[in-house]
């Protein structure tokens, strides 16, 4: 059986999020055809209260909406899985100050979730906050905790979150070699890596020490708008419908695939700094690795540029060798790389924004041809064409087979927290960005 789950999430209650009704995400998810959803921050207190009032288990740690409220009831075969984020923090012999990292947990039940709430509360952790963080004093400390949550029950699992970003493990800083560094004997416990939307398969097939990893997709979604949720997900090979098979599943590499956002898109892809920088006045500069200045300091303000995925995984790749070249690798899993369709929709429409009506009204079309956007992706260019050619206007339909095809690219690429801007007709090189002070206040 295959199963499509999205695991990484927050509700309103996590920093940087807006109101979320699960009546909401359940149906977006069966549109999207996504099979399991993870609920955000079940840590925290009112969440999880909520949380109990409206799922109930259908199979073993796997939930739907036990209410319904309008459209809601157009989504029974959504489930839910009980999951937060949580941040860690330690100083690390022999690097300067301290690293702060993202951890995605996972719980099969609500009493696990409830035992992992009372060890933070007792190691002093203030869980008023979606996303609470978890202090510790060295990479002992993060091993001896994060052993101890995972200890509750063994289908707890713990999966460093989008590891490439300045809040990954090999992104954050000051930089890190290895998973060890930080997580101390815990490492050992842990199966799967979240790829982030600036990384996928290959680029992470770079970093020797992953190889024994498997790499799961999220949406890590803050909103519930339809190009942030299920953006990014895993289709697994399950030997039941539970969540003890959906771990199975991970701890045995069974991934089918994962659907990626293409890496260029993502907002830490290549190395820079936004023109809304303090000491900018509105100019951006981002550089593709083998332009990024020696210091890496930047060229208009002169503080340390924030280090693109790109480069960081390059230099991991030496660091950690192997003699690795990106050109010859292929990836140790399946994969796909999308496009979230009413980014597509607004770019046929010429609107900016993606949850517009005008946006969401062709994406429903769409939607209503094939389904659920999963299926979307599915097909091949030529059955897209066959399927949508009464249903779109040709040159709409024409940008949509240019994004099946490949041809598309993103100006500028992402950097320092901004989305690549899609860009459909033609390809650009990942290596030949060199932009010290050329781009405007936008960026």
């Amino acid at each position: 059986m295959r199963l499509s789950v999205d695991l990484h999430s927050h509700s309103g209650h996590a920093g940087g999020v807006g109101a979320i009704r699960l009546e909401d995400i359940a149906k977006a998810m069966q549109r999207k055809g996504i099979d399991v959803f993870g609920t955000g921050d079940c840590l925290h207190a009112e969440w999880r209260n909520h949380l109990r009032e409206v799922l109930s288990e259908e199979e073993p740690g796997l939930f739907s909406l036990s209410i319904c409220r309008g459209k809601a009831c157009l989504a029974p075969t959504v489930r839910f899985a009980l999951q937060t984020e949580i941040i860690v923090t330690a100083a690390v012999p022999g690097r300067k100050g301290r690293n702060s990292v993202h951890l995605v947990i996972l719980f099969p039940s609500f009493a696990s979730a409830e035992e992992a709430f009372q060890k933070l509360e007792a190691w002093g952790v203030k869980l008023g906050l979606g996303r609470p963080f978890l202090k510790c004093k060295d990479p002992g400390e993060v091993g001896d905790r994060l052993e101890s949550i995972l200890d509750i029950d063994e289908n707890v699992e713990a999966v460093p979150a989008h590891v490439m970003t300045p809040q990954g493990i090999y992104g954050c800083l000051p930089h890190l070699d290895s998973m060890e560094e930080f997580f101390g004997r815990a490492t050992a416990r842990l199966h799967a890596v979240e790829t982030g939307l600036s990384a996928d398969p290959i680029l992470l097939g770079m970093i020797p020490e992953l190889d024994r990893f498997t790499l799961v997709s999220n949406s890590d979604c803050h909103s519930g708008a339809s190009h942030r949720l299920g953006r990014e997900f895993t289709t697994l090979e399950v030997s039941e419908k539970s969540f003890a098979g959906i771990i199975r599943a991970i701890r045995n590499r069974a991934v089918v695939r994962t659907a990626e956002f293409n890496p260029a898109e993502g907002r830490y892809f290549l190395t820079g700094h936004r023109g809304d920088k303090k000491g900018h006045d509105g100019v951006a500069c981002c550089f593709s690795p083998d332009f990024t200045p020696g210091d890496r300091k930047c060229p208009i303000c002169g503080k340390k540029l924030t280090v693109g995925v790109l480069e960081r995984t390059l230099e991991l790749s030496r660091v950690q060798g192997g003699g690795r070249k990106l050109e010859t690798l292929s990836a140790a899993q399946g994969y796909i790389h999308t496009v979230p369709l009413s980014e597509i929709c607004a770019y046929n429409l010429g609107v900016s924004n993606p949850a517009s009506k005008k946006a969401m009204a062709q994406y429903e079309l769409i939607l209503d041809a094939f389904g659920a956007e999963i299926k979307f992706w599915e097909q091949s260019a030529g059955e897209v064409e066959k399927t949508l050619a009464d249903v779109l206007p040709e040159e709409h339909l024409e940008n949509i087979l240019e994004v099946k095809r490949g041809n598309f690219t993103f100006e500028p690429l992402g950097f320092d927290g901004s989305y690549g801007k899609l860009v459909i007709g033609r390809t650009s090189d990942w290596f030949s960005t060199n932009c010290p002070s050329g781009l405007t206040a936008a960026l």
